[in-house]
């Protein structure tokens, strides 16, 4: 093994370790919050629970801009005509939420398409 000389004066040192990446093991009770983040209205309960933890809020606000987006679609799928158009973003907010769930739990920061522009609009 070669070892690394140590930074000249001037130069920039190595890079500190990251805080979390991706393949991290979640604590038991993170990843229920986690999931709860991605399933409708239920990501009230990790909004309001995690105000020190930045990951679980920054998750928990794309899911509730998610189910608000949700109730939207539903509300536009009862309205004659249109009600294609708001199954199809019915379907979308599902698969949303299902990849929002696994990108939550390998720890990725992942901005959603839709929600995560909501999410800042509403400054939730």
């Amino acid at each position: 093994m070669t070892e690394v000389p140590p930074p000249l004066p001037g130069e920039p040192g190595p890079l500190p370790p990251p805080q979390r990446h991706a393949g991290a093991k979640t604590p038991p009770d993170e990843t229920i919050l986690l999931i709860l983040c991605y399933l409708g209205l239920l990501a009230l309960v990790p909004y309001f629970v995690s105000r020190d933890r930045e990951r679980l809020r920054f998750h928990a606000r794309q899911g509730l801009a998610l189910g608000l987006l949700g109730i939207g679609c539903a509300g536009l799928a009862l309205v004659p005509y249109l009600g294609f158009i708001g199954q199809l973003g019915l379907a979308g907010v599902l698969v949303l939420s299902i990849v929002g769930i696994v990108k939550a739990l390998e720890g990725a920061p992942w901005r959603m398409p839709i929600a995560a522009d909501v999410a800042d609009r509403l400054e939730l």
